[in-house]
């Protein structure tokens, strides 16, 4: 398996299962749904919260009708409560917390959220908001603590165990994150929020297996929603089945509702498969959605076409790569010129094969590949002596030394200077003794005494 198809494979393995709304299982704290549970928690739960003394009482049925027709004079009431310094119940502070979230005053919530806790510790539910506030600014740490708390104290509706299942995922407690989920999907086994989260804590804690079954549920319940069949991708490139993974690539493509990153991947997948006619044409149909900052991507796509010599698949690619763009890394800038001189070679245009292998030595002197290609198309020339310096050079990349020294063996062997090429076929030992060079070794052994006359 050549290392540019692997990193076809890598570069976006998973990033192609990001959703551009919010998180594959975060809590929807916007929905309609969210907002009418949270408008029932205006109530009383006169055993699990503060006792209330006959004047609060008449209060409290003062500013429950006012909460329901004209929140802002309930507001300036309760807060005329609060404020005040008479004793007062720590209820009207969480319902004064409950106006301010409402209204997104999160801060002021906060406060009043926290002020009812410090007067009665065992505010269930006022620990169960202050977690759905905490939830909501992202701070998944302190929501975690909230909602512990308010299921010690008894909370035990399933919104509350979703919520916390996602704070466990969110801070890599993956156990806890499932038990959590489970005690939600109990009791609200028709609510995606939470059977999305259980997948994506069984793809996270990488249990591929289960995550794929949990997208199966997910997708027989909505088969047109892309993102299930792209979360179920990543369980599959998790297996390294890039068979069924590639088919959920084309599903998703036929469902319309693919983008770049999607058929760059499939474009990458096809090439891990040695399917190169659909890999070109999902290069291609990626090229038509790619932005500005999606040029090295295509480049490393054109550069694996040419490496696995599909030339004609490389050039239509490679003639759709625009790399005047300010986002071109210089990296890839330099394998643009390099895919685009072996596209030149190819053709037999020599020339300006080297003027584009020059280019890029300038941008990366260093690098070991582009100095051998340069070397073997001087060699090619006649220019021997050329070829012998970059291969020098090239020697002195690691990542190529190997590859230098296979082609200077090469050169010494077409010349017939076979003793020296065994100094060098014997530094190819040391970094790879595989068979080929092996076999190799001893071949130049044997033609060298051959040469010398022998035995």
């Amino acid at each position: 398996m050549s290392i540019l198809r692997s990193l076809a494979i890598a570069t976006l393995a998973l990033s192609a299962i990001v959703s551009n709304a919010r998180e594959m299982g975060e809590p929807d704290l916007a929905s309609d749904e969210f907002m009418k549970r949270f408008t029932a928690t205006y109530g009383v739960l006169s055993e699990k919260e503060p006792p209330l003394n006959d004047i609060e009482v008449v209060m409290l049925k003062k500013v429950a009708p006012l909460i329901r027709i004209n929140k802002t004079q309930a507001q300036n009431f309760l807060q005329s409560m609060v404020n005040s310094e008479e004793k007062h119940s720590a209820s009207f502070n969480y319902l004064l917390g409950n106006i301010y979230f409402e209204n997104n005053e999160f801060l002021l919530a906060e406060n009043q959220y926290k002020a009812a806790i410090e007067a009665f510790p065992d505010f269930q539910r006022a620990w169960t908001n202050l977690g759905v506030l905490k939830l909501k600014s992202g701070d998944t740490k302190s929501a975690l603590i909230a909602f512990l708390k308010a299921v010690e104290l008894g909370d035990s509706k399933s919104g509350t165990f979703g919520m916390l299942g996602y704070c466990h995922f969110a801070e890599g407690n993956y156990i806890s994150a499932e038990v959590a989920y489970n005690r939600a999907v109990l009791a609200e086994p028709n609510n995606l929020d939470w059977l999305e989260g259980k997948a994506q804590t069984y793809l996270k804690a990488e249990r591929y297996v289960e995550a794929i079954r949990m997208q199966d549920e997910l997708i027989a319940r909505r088969p047109r929603h892309a993102e299930y069949w792209l979360a179920q991708t990543n369980a599959y490139l998790g297996m390294k089945d890039y068979e069924k993974a590639a088919r959920n690539l084309e599903i998703i493509r036929s469902l319309g509702d693919i983008d770049f990153q999607s058929l760059y991947l499939l474009g990458g997948l096809y090439g891990k498969l040695e399917m190169w006619i659909p890999a070109r044409d999902a290069y291609l149909e990626a090229a038509a959605y790619a932005r500005p900052g999606d040029t090295n991507f295509l480049i490393q796509a054109a550069k694996l076409l040419s490496y696995n010599k599909e030339m004609e698949s490389a050039q239509q690619l490679y003639s759709m790569i625009d790399p005047s763009g300010e986002e071109l890394s210089s990296e890839a800038l330099s394998d643009f010129k390099v895919v685009g001189a072996d596209l030149a070679a190819h053709a037999g245009d020599t020339a300006n094969a080297i003027a584009l292998l020059e280019e890029a030595e300038t941008i990366n002197p260093t690098n070991g590949n582009t100095l051998i290609r340069l070397a073997r198309l001087h060699a090619e020339n006649g220019n021997l002596a050329k070829a012998y310096l970059l291969l020098d050079r090239a020697e002195m990349d690691p990542k190529s030394e190997y590859n230098a020294l296979m082609t200077r063996i090469k050169f010494l062997i077409e010349e017939e200077r076979f003793a020296e090429s065994q100094t060098f076929v014997g530094r190819a030992l040391q970094l790879d003794s595989n068979e080929t060079t092996k076999s190799l070794y001893t071949q130049i052994e044997q033609a060298a005494k051959a040469s010398t006359g022998q035995n």
